[in-house]
């Protein structure tokens, strides 16, 4: 009973605020070796981040890391990961094609991982025919005290904006005279931060607006998608093998299929391909370094 009453609140919290923070889900083994193996992916050690002051040096990013590397695929059907995607979503979650290492990197400006990112232009923001069931989770491998990074949201974006504040995003100047008044908070929208540790995870919807909080050192995560399949489902996964070509997606490998297939992780329903979305965010050249994940 107290099991099914944790489930509906984490659920009923996913639903309201667009995101929830599961504390000490993973054991420091499991984060301590993908520290590691991070590490030795991308060449950047806890030795590269002295002397960071205020900011990031946005060192390193993987874009389908996870399942490009076979020593990291193991987190994808992670019991304590899988399971906790269940509770706030449901038993019939598939892996989605969306996911990343990092190292160092983040994104400091106010965004959303969704297909559509300008509310409420886009199906992304339409559940009248399918709700809306995708996420991303994010697994950071720092602690707070040696990293200082925090993770912004702002709660119930993922169903409203406000005019303002698209306009505050988006205004250069404003953002200008913003961050040397309050930092990265927004002037027209409250924002929540969240100190992480080894082994907290945070599981947020994709529609909802975030933000990679400055760092003073070491930094490592890894992102990972999930769904229930439908209409949004099919449309994210679209979005990223075939329309988003700067990140290099491509099919997953075969094997890598197989096993999910194996784990009842591969969606059930063929995902029909489609090379345009309406609506769907496609970053200029100009600015694929800020928002582009």
């Amino acid at each position: 009973m107290e099991m099914r009453r944790k489930t509906i609140k984490l659920r009923e919290k996913l639903q309201r605020d667009g995101f929830v923070v599961i504390r000490e889900l993973l054991d420091k083994n499991t984060t301590d070796k993908l520290r590691k193996q991070i590490s030795e992916v991308s060449e950047i050690h806890d030795a590269d981040f002295v002397g960071i002051e205020k900011g990031t040096k946005r060192l390193w990013t993987m874009p389908n890391g996870v399942a490009k590397r076979k020593e990291f695929q193991h987190i994808i059907w992670n019991p304590h990961i899988t399971n906790a995607v269940k509770e706030v979503l449901g038993e019939n979650i598939s892996y989605l094609h969306h996911n990343d290492l990092h190292a160092g990197y983040g994104s400091p400006g106010w965004h959303r991982d969704s297909v559509n990112r300008v509310f409420p232009e886009g199906s992304d923001f339409d559940e009248t025919g399918h709700p809306y069931r995708v996420v991303r989770v994010a697994i950071y491998l720092q602690s707070h005290a040696e990293s200082g990074f925090k993770m912004g949201f702002i709660p119930k974006s993922h169903r409203r904006e406000k005019r303002i504040t698209k306009w505050e995003r988006k205004a250069p100047r404003v953002s200008t005279v913003r961050r040397w008044l309050i930092g990265q908070k927004l002037l027209t929208a409250k924002s929540k931060w969240v100190a992480t540790n080894p082994g907290d995870v945070v599981i947020f919807d994709c529609r909802t607006l975030h933000c990679g909080g400055h760092i003073r050192g070491p930094k490592y995560a890894v992102y990972m998608g999930y769904g229930i399949q439908n209409h949004h489902f099919d449309q994210h996964w679209n979005y990223y093998e075939h329309i988003r070509k700067d990140l290099g997606y491509g099919e997953v490998e075969p094997s890598l299929q197989k096993k999910l297939e194996e784990m009842n992780l591969w969606p059930k329903k063929q995902i029909k391909k489609v090379d345009e979305i309406g609506h769907a965010y496609i970053p200029k050249l100009d600015i694929l370094d800020k928002e582009t994940m």
